[in-house]
């Protein structure tokens, strides 16, 4: 071969190179894209309204992901992977390109963007992005700031160790999710939900509880549920919890979404109802508000999946709750028993969709003439637990010595008083048996 021919060769070879030169790296635009923070939940974090216009819930997030590629070839298209999975792909469309796609699961992955042409592909470094969602697959577990005196024991199996947490916990007693001793407990109920529609007896709490349930249920369909305090449920900053500005979901749901991350066997169940926000309960002897009741729950527990379930906290079927003029002793009963059949029917229907397991449980009162009321031998057949209220048995408001969460009846008690066969101090004859935990 002569040198003409050796100098054509290496000129074909040097630009056969020029062509093969791979695109450039892309440089992921860090500070754009809501600093790669994206959630399936949108949460309005700086006003009040109406909950439906506070919470959209989204199946798939929206992701916008930019890059750079400002110097080099850029290739003619670009992927895209989380933790090395190709999830996108589409056009690269110049020096700068935005990618424009949707992403079912939450959580963080490492992202990073192949810009390609026909022969090779060039990868940027990784970065970490997250996608908040409801059951905080996006979070750590929390950091506990347990009170030493909750020493740690375990739990006997099948055995419900359970606790209320209440939402407003975090004012006046500052008292935050971090501070359960969860390593102790099955059951989480988180007090309360609120049903929209009639609720006198929350005026009883003064403040500012009605009109803020009452500005939570404006554009909301009376008998839904909706959350009563969003500061308190997810718009509050925990700095212990690592919550900025920016965090798409704060407050005690995101606290419990990292505590589920720690405990994962743990359950956190919705309580709905209580002494002030039972009004509702008393309309579902009409199954067309139980019907959107129902619905309403399982739209709450679809957006909240950190939630395993619900409890129902009718105070109390029958009457003898904060609203005396409310109860119907004949129809609440099987009311309350259709309402459980029905949440069951449905939790069933969640299970076959998510495969996950839900619970349904209940407080109830367990005064006689409560459990009368209620036939709980129907209604426990569609149930997880029943939480008995083995508390107020005594209080200021009848004017009565006795054991305010008695087990077993007392010495103190008259002749009669604990069986119910006596005479009470004003010479009648005692209803029904004493309050105590034995006897009901």
């Amino acid at each position: 071969m002569n040198r003409i021919t050796l100098c054509a060769a290496s000129i074909t070879l040097a630009l056969s190179g020029a062509v093969m030169a791979a695109p450039a790296a892309p440089s992921i635009d860090i500070y754009g894209s809501n600093n790669l923070q994206f959630s399936k939940i949108e949460l309005a974090m700086e006003t009040t309204a109406g909950y439906k216009q506070m919470v959209k819930y989204h199946d798939q997030a929206p992701i916008n992901l930019t890059f750079n590629q400002w110097s080099g070839e850029t290739g003619d298209t670009y992927k895209i992977y989380f933790d090395g999975l190709e999830v996108a792909s589409g056009a690269i469309t110049g020096s700068q390109t935005t990618a424009r796609f949707t992403y079912e699961k939450g959580g963080r992955y490492q992202l990073e963007i192949a810009a390609c042409d026909d022969n090779s592909c060039s990868t940027s470094a990784p970065v970490e992005l997250v996608i908040a969602d409801t059951d905080g697959s996006h979070l750590t577990p929390l950091s506990m700031n347990v009170d030493p005196n909750n020493k740690s024991y375990p739990l006997e199996p099948n055995t419900v160790v359970g606790t209320y947490f209440v939402e407003w916990g975090i004012y006046g007693r500052n008292y935050t999710v971090d501070n359960i001793p969860a390593q102790n407990l099955t059951h989480i109920l988180y007090g309360f939900i609120p049903i929209c529609g009639p609720n006198e007896s929350v005026k009883s709490v003064g403040g500012n509880s009605y009109n803020a349930l009452m500005t939570a249920c404006q554009g909301v369909p009376d008998y839904e549920v909706v959350i009563h305090d969003p500061w308190a449920a997810y718009q509050k900053s925990f700095p212990q919890a690592g919550h900025q500005y920016s965090s798409p979901i704060k407050g005690n749901y995101a606290m419990l979404m990292a505590l589920k991350q720690r405990y994962p066997d743990l359950k956190i169940l919705p309580s709905v109802g209580g002494w002030t926000l039972s009004d509702p309960f008393y309309d579902f002897t009409t199954k067309a508000n139980r019907d959107t009741f129902v619905a309403s729950v399982k739209r709450f527990l679809q957006t909240w999946k950190f939630f395993d379930g619900v409890d129902i906290d009718w105070e109390f079927p029958g009457g003898g709750g904060a609203a005396s003029d409310l109860g119907d002793p004949i129809h609440d009963g099987p009311a309350y028993i259709a309402l459980m059949q029905e949440l069951r029917v449905m939790l069933d229907e969640l299970e076959a969709e998510t495969g996950r397991t839900y619970q349904l449980t209940s407080a109830i009162g367990v005064g006689h003439d409560k459990l009368e009321d209620v036939d709980y031998g129907q209604a426990t057949q569609y149930m997880d637990h029943l939480f008995a209220m083995s508390y107020d048995f005594y209080g200021g408001w009848n004017n009565v010595l006795g054991h305010q969460t008695a087990l077993y009846c007392g010495s103190f008690m008259r002749p009669g008083q604990c069986d119910g066969t006596g005479i009470d101090e004003n010479g009648e004859p005692y209803k029904g048996p004493a309050y105590t935990t034995d006897n009901a």
